[in-house]
């Protein structure tokens, strides 16, 4: 699976990584998808996964239940996105019907120009519902000089920090779109994540009120792949009554300074482009640039 979804990052020329590591961490807490029945693999004759399709259904707080369908596919074969993708939509149909609720949507996404999204518009019903990008920060000079506000601290993680972490983190984004209630097996998930490390990761603290975190990650292999060190300065929210202080942006800039002096040559994130905070402008601000654009598509049930 982390060689197929590679292999796509590859073609499309920019997008994260994946490792099996990684892959495992995110399968080993499924929560609403039973992969020997919400799962479908295609492999080739020499039994090479070629396609793969996941549905996993969440309420989300836009008050509606989404059935979302993962999905990838080599392009090299010609129709198989396609034929993958109406495998997921009978798959979350036929979920759906157990669940007797006034507003249920199937939702997708994909890189714009890619084969996938060419597999949503063939398949059709899907709408465009919302947009994200991939930025870069092509080097790591001329960092903005950033402080945090008074009595504001960052500190090195430690395990007995980990919870107040996460749950700072939930409440940060409870008011962003798509937003799932979170339990124990996302908990667990978070936890056995942090043991890939939190040496990166920049935590501020007011007292003992986590009021912002950057929890910044590298991802194995992606410097042998692309010839340049990237990290990722990802996971990033602000504790909503400290919002509009400069928090997110000082701790960014902490990241890569850190990352500066750990010799990396560039650093990336994702973004949200109807994020409620303004996150396109912190991050443009901070000498991020825009390199790969994803479309999410909703299609009634």
């Amino acid at each position: 699976m982390a060689a197929l979804i590679n292999e796509c990052v590859a073609e499309q020329g920019e997008g994260e990584p994946a490792t099996a590591g990684t892959v495992a961490v995110n399968y080993a807490h499924l929560q609403r998808c039973d992969p020997m029945t919400d799962m479908k693999m295609v492999v080739d004759q020499d039994d090479r996964l070629v396609a793969y399709a996941r549905v996993e259904w969440n309420d989300v707080s836009e008050g509606f239940r989404a059935y979302h369908i993962v999905f990838h596919a080599v392009s090299a074969v010609n129709g198989l996105a396609d034929r993958i993708l109406e495998w997921g939509v009978a798959r979350a149909t036929e979920i759906s019907r157990a669940h007797q609720l006034p507003d249920r949507r199937m939702v997708t996404w994909a890189v714009v120009g890619s084969n996938d999204e060419r597999a949503i518009c063939q398949v059709g019903g899907f709408e465009p519902s919302a947009w994200s990008a991939v930025m870069v920060r092509p080097h790591l000079r001329d960092i903005p000089a950033t402080q945090l506000p008074a009595g504001v601290r960052i500190r090195p993680v430690e395990d007995r920090h980990l919870r107040a972490i996460w749950e700072s983190d939930i409440e940060a984004f409870r008011d962003h779109r798509g937003y799932v209630e979170q339990a124990d097996a996302d908990w667990e998930k978070f936890r056995d994540e942090a043991q890939h490390g939190t040496a990166l990761w920049q935590v501020a603290w007011a007292g003992d009120t986590v009021v912002g975190q950057v929890r910044t990650r590298v991802n194995e292999g992606e410097a042998d792949r692309r010839g340049r060190q990237r990290a990722w300065t990802e996971d990033i929210s602000t504790h909503r009554e400290w919002r509009a202080k400069g928090i997110a942006s000082a701790l960014i800039a902490s990241s890569l300074r850190q990352l500066a002096s750990l010799g990396f040559d560039e650093a990336a994130l994702g973004v949200d482009l109807n994020n409620p905070t303004g996150a396109l402008g912190v991050y443009e601000r901070l000498g991020y640039q825009v390199v790969l654009r994803v479309t999410e598509y909703e299609r009634p049930l």
